[in-house]
């Protein structure tokens, strides 16, 4: 077998697994959609962050789930939010919906936040500038500060009904004089779901800030900087987690999409290398339509026309060939038929694997396997500004 002819079985191959990937990407892409994944997954890894990890107190966790919920009905969230509203992706909401989900108001949400958003929704729900409004003015001997706020968060709603508690005493010297203004303020606008790690984390994030800054109003502002910084590296992670759950799912897609188009990378490479009309015919189609299949509409909707043009060999039509038997005797004809559909098998897995690479994967491959094939690319043409050589 000489080079040329290895290029192009590598060219048809290639080419069927581009193809075909954009097949299984339309129908991840459709799932994905269908249930939502993306917003599922934000919001299940913000309630994450807010509580502390999936290790945290179950308490932690409730109010974690609850405090979402207020930021999610936030305008500044709920105005991101673009649920679809056909009949089949609600009628694919509400037999995905999680039963034991604790909060039973509406549980769809952005595909993406920015984290200027959520920083500012976060400490707004929280109620952190209304609180520093309260605070006294700082002098020079007992300068209040972020950390020392939030330190007492979670004491102001105990501590503020009891004067005679240290709590009380804790907060007088942050806040001043209380006055019934700032315990009505407390009592009513204060949010309960607050989770205990969720404070400590932002009061580590405060101390971050006052070493930063200084000044109380240049601090606030450094502090909302770093929680936004909290909030991008905690999504890099989801997101690095979803992109592996995505990959998951693309090889059981990969491996349905190869089963159910029979779609054997062995008897792939053995039709090519035996056929050479079909080898020429897939290669011509490949080498001519160096379409950008990814983004082109268009070329996707001859997906179905090339799929089902005879020249390629897949489909279940050829699953005759795929089990032909040699002249043998009876004895063995068992022995091979079992080696014949584990070798099958093992094709439609390889296949799998092949179309779980993605389409942008095969179309690079594509490109630079037809400029082997051409002998590189194609040289510049000389104008008239270039010297003419002799």
């Amino acid at each position: 077998m000489n080079l040329p002819v290895v290029v192009d079985i590598t060219l048809g191959l290639v080419f069927i697994y581009l193809i075909l990937s954009l097949l299984a990407s339309e129908i991840q892409e459709l799932i994905a959609t269908l249930l939502q994944w993306r917003a599922k997954h934000l919001r299940t890894s913000i309630e994450l962050l807010l509580s502390g990890g999936s290790e945290s107190e179950k308490s932690d966790i409730i109010n974690a789930i609850q405090l979402v919920q207020k930021l999610y009905n936030d305008p500044l969230i709920n105005t991101l939010n673009q649920q679809a509203k056909g009949k089949v992706e609600k009628h694919f909401q509400e037999i995905t919906k999680n039963p034991d989900k604790l909060v039973l108001e509406k549980q769809s949400g952005p595909s993406y936040l920015p984290s200027e958003t959520f920083a500012t929704t976060l400490l707004d729900t929280l109620k952190i500038p209304q609180l520093i409004n309260h605070v006294k003015h700082p002098s020079e001997e007992a300068k209040t500060n972020l950390h020392m706020i939030l330190a007492s968060y979670k004491e102001l709603k105990k501590g503020i009904n009891d004067p005679t508690s240290a709590s009380y005493t804790k907060i007088q010297e942050i806040y001043g004089d209380i006055d019934q203004k700032f315990i009505d303020f407390v009592n009513n606008e204060l949010p309960d779901e607050v989770p205990n790690n969720l404070i400590k984390s932002l009061s580590v994030i405060a101390q971050r800030s006052r070493i930063k800054i200084g000044d109380l109003t240049e601090e606030v502002n450094q502090f909302k900087n770093e929680v936004e910084t909290w909030f991008d590296r905690s999504m890099d992670r989801a997101s690095g987690v979803y992109k592996r759950n995505a990959k998951g799912v693309a090889i059981l897609i990969g491996i349905s999409v190869a089963f159910l188009t029979n779609t054997d990378t062995f008897h792939l490479v053995k039709r090519l290398s035996e056929d050479s009309v079909i080898r020429s015919t897939i290669t011509q189609s490949a080498s001519s339509q160096r379409i950008d299949y990814i983004n082109n509409e268009a070329a996707r909707k001859n997906i179905e026309k090339l799929l089902g043009n005879a020249s390629i060999p897949i489909g279940w039509q050829n699953i005759n060939q795929q089990f032909e038997l040699l002249d043998t005797t009876k004895s063995n004809r068992v022995y091979i038929r079992i080696s014949q559909v584990f070798k099958l098998i093992c094709g439609w897995i390889v296949s799998g694997f092949a179309i779980a690479m993605g389409a942008p994967f095969w179309f690079d491959i594509l490109n630079k396997v037809i400029n082997v094939r051409n002998a590189g690319p194609k040289p510049v043409a000389y104008t008239k500004d270039q010297p003419s050589q002799k």
